[in-house]
Formats: structure tokens, C-alpha cells, sequence
């Protein structure tokens, strides 16, 4: 796992055991002293427990992070992503909602990156350092690191995911209302053939989207086909490219098409263009989360708009609750939803009105 915002400790002089004085007595490397110490994996169990043993023997306290006025470090966890998450068009609204929040109540984020292969140790979080632990989208986030931060007796609320089968605060969108409700809006429009370009299985989230199409599709009496929900062929930057190919190739093409992102509309935008369609006219497209490329689009895109800085901010106030002791035990399983709605540009074309 890496971590962005912890330190390293040196000899300052203070008498108290610094992770270099454990380093001499367990005659090993300071790197290596900071891999066991953060729980990091690739570390022999014999040095592990040499290197635990020593600090231990040392009476070595890991530093309180605290600055000031601080009551302490929130721990915020997050898959390993090819982009930064301040950078990320969607998780970055969250992100600084979260660490506006903390700021305010005096705490500090300490964001940290799990890769699949990461797994998850009790002891990452002893020593008193993270006063709780706010984990943030799902994806190659092993779910096990909400039941070890659990385990750890420590607060903890799940942001922007949902894990069936255990008992965690979780703030989400309104993901399956809100594709309902856009599902609904493009029938309305006098669109019967709807494509849906689907994301990745793993995020619990956008199966929900997926799900709302769905119900509003068969509830309004629609014709369901299998060929409107083309397989993933497109994977990063391309996403949406080659799906929404598949489905201009169609017998019967749909005469619009939702995606399940605003960065896989960019993809259907692109796939659209280069068979010299025009958007708005020939087909439409939707799409969900309202990033800011959306309405730079060309036609801007018409999608469902979620406040990241909502969600942020809803998250910090209830793991802050759980810290403070200001939330009952019934909060702690329960799922907040954080509404959605429609952002109407010009992407659709509307065959009745």
C-alpha cells in the first residue's frame, strides 16, 4: 500500500525511540522499518516480527500526527488508479469535500492507495494514529480492509460503494433512481430502442445504474434486447469507443444510446463522429455524474448531475459523529443515498414531444 501524508521519523534529539533507533536494533534497513510499521506487504515474517520485537522492547509510540490544535489523521482509503485522484474528473469533488471537512474540524487526511494484491493487516492502523477510516470507492479495493478496519474497533464509513453482507456506514449516489429516472426521460422523449453502455462489474455503483435502465426499461413495457447491452471491448481512454460501434452496427440500431458515465459518453461521442453522425440529430446520447467535459462536449451532453462535494461532506460528518461518539449504534449500518437529477442540454433529440 502507498501512502501520501506519512512520515518518517528520525533521532530529533527527544530521547523517545525514533523508527531509526529501531532499525539499529533489529539491524535492518529504515525502509524496512517503515514497511512493517505501515503494515506494507513483501517483508519476510521473521523480520516482521523482529523488527515488531524491537519496537516493542524500544517502547517505540508511532507519532500522534497531531499539529497544533489537530485532534488526530482520518485514514482515507482508495484503489490504486492510473490517474490522481485530485485529478480524477469524478473522485476530485469528493476528495476535496472530504478534506475541506477535516480541515475544519481540525483533523488531517491521510490518503492511501491499495493495489489488488494488497492485503489487509489489523496492525496497520494500531498505534493510535487514525483516529478513523474513510474508504472510498470500491473497484480492486479488496473488501476485506473494511472488515480488518472494523476489526480494528475503529469508525469507519464506506464512500461511493456498497459491500452486501457487512455492517458499515456507506454514503452512495442515487445511482439506480437516477438511471431510472434518465431511462425514463429519454421514453419519454419517443425513444423505444435505449442502448446501454455498461461499466466495469466490479464497481458495485455503476451496477446500480445498470439496474435502473434496466427496471425502467421492462416496467414501461419496452422490448428488452441483449444486443442493446453490447460487452466491454473498450477499456480506459476508449471506453464507450468500441461499444457504441457494436450497436450503430446493429440490424436496428437504438436511436439513443445511455451511457453509464460521462467518460464513456466521450467514447460513444467519438464512435458517433467517426461514422459521420451528428449527435443531437441522427442519435442521442446521455449520460451520469455531470463532470465538467460534459457541458464542453459538442452538443453538451445531457447526463445526471451528482454533487461529489455533497457526498464528500456527508461522509466526513458521519465517520466525524462515530469519532465524537454523537451517532447511535443504528447508524452504522444504514445507507445514506444522496438524490440526483437530470441536467438537460443538447445531446437529445426528441422524437415526440
Amino acid at each position: 500500500m502507498a501512502r501520501v501524508g506519512s512520515e518518517q521519523q528520525s533521532n530529533n534529539g527527544s530521547g523517545k525511540p525514533t523508527m531509526r533507533d529501531i532499525a539499529t536494533h533489529a539491524e535492518v534497513s529504515l525502509a524496512t522499518v517503515s514497511l512493517v510499521l505501515n503494515g506494507r506487504p513483501g517483508i519476510s515474517s521473521d523480520t516482521r516480527k523482529r523488527v515488531i520485537s524491537a519496537a516493542g522492547e524500544l517502547g517505540y509510540q508511532p507519532p500522534a500526527r497531531k499539529v497544533g490544535g489537530t485532534l488526530g489523521s482520518i485514514s482515507l482509503l482508495i484503489e490504486h488508479l492510473p490517474t490522481a485522484p485530485d485529478r480524477d474528473p469524478f473522485n476530485r469533488h469528493i476528495l476535496r469535500s472530504i478534506e475541506a471537512e477535516a480541515r475544519r474540524a481540525g483533523f488531517r487526511i491521510v490518503v492511501e492507495f491499495a493495489d489488488t494484491g494488497d492485503e489487509p493487516r489489523i496492525d496497520h492502523w494500531t498505534g493510535g494514529w487514525a483516529s478513523g477510516v474513510l474508504i472510498l470507492g470500491g473497484g480492486d479495493l479488496n473488501p476485506d480492509w473494511v472488515g480488518t478496519a472494523l476489526e480494528a474497533k475503529l469508525p469507519v464509513v464506506v464512500a461511493d460503494h456498497f459491500i452486501p453482507g457487512i455492517d458499515v456506514a456507506t454514503v452512495v449516489f442515487d445511482n439506480f433512481a437516477g438511471a431510472y429516472e434518465m431511462t425514463n426521460y429519454l421514453k419519454a422523449a419517443g425513444h423505444e430502442r435505449i442502448g446501454f453502455l455498461r461499466g466495469p462489474s466490479k464497481y458495485w455503483t455503476l451496477e446500480e445504474r445498470r439496474g435502473g435502465y434496466l427496471a425502467a426499461m421492462q416496467r414501461g413495457g419496452s422490448p428488452l434486447a441483449l444486443d442493446l447491452i453490447p460487452p466491454r471491448v473498450s477499456h480506459g481512454d476508449e471506453k464507450g469507443f468500441g461499444e457504441t460501434l457494436a450497436l450503430l452496427d446493429l440490424p436496428d440500431p437504438p436511436t439513443a444510446i445511455f451511457a453509464v458515465s460521462d467518460q464513456t459518453a466521450i467514447g460513444a461521442y467519438r464512435a458517433i463522429a467517426s461514422r459521420g453522425l451528428t449527435i443531437g440529430r441522427d442519435i442521442s446520447v446521455v449520460g451520469f455524474d455531470d463532470i465538467d467535459a460534459a457541458r464542453m462536449l459538442a452538443p453538451p451532453l445531457t447526463t445526471v448531475r451528482n454533487s461529489g462535494a455533497l457526498l464528500g461532506r456527508i461522509a466526513f460528518d458521519r465517520l466525524l459523529g462515530m469519532i465524537r461518539g454523537d451517532r447511535s449504534p443504528e447508524d452504522v449500518a444504514i445507507k445514506w443515498t444522496v438524490p440526483t437529477h437530470i441536467v438537460e442540454r443538447d445531446s437529445v433529440h426528441r422524437l415526440r414531444s
